[in-house]
């Protein structure tokens, strides 16, 4: 199988404040994007889910509340995967910068 590597997000945060990160996934088909392990100084978990779209079969947006102690960018890649499978079935990286 092959990994699709989706172009990076661009975001910006202040440092101390919590920035909500939102990716669509597909949880009907088990798709579900899993985060990396937060950066030193930082913190990054699991915030939720919210309908992605209107109508039968459509997606979910998943919610990971990201926070810097302090200043500096940091490149976050995310993985879209069932929990059964090793292999990803696509890669966001999000790049954050905090000011």
């Amino acid at each position: 199988m092959r990994t699709l590597e989706h172009p990076p997000l661009q975001l910006q945060a202040t440092a101390g404040r919590s920035l909500d990160i939102v990716l669509d996934s597909a949880p009907g088909a088990g798709l579900l994007w899993q985060p990396p392990a937060a950066p030193a100084g930082c913190t990054l978990k699991a915030a939720g889910h919210a309908p992605g779209g209107a109508g039968e079969g459509a997606g979910q947006q998943q919610h990971f509340a990201f926070e810097a102690t302090k200043p500096g960018k940091w490149t976050l890649r995310f993985e879209l995967r069932r929990a059964w499978e090793s292999s990803a079935h696509a890669v966001q990286p999000v790049q954050v910068t905090a000011g």
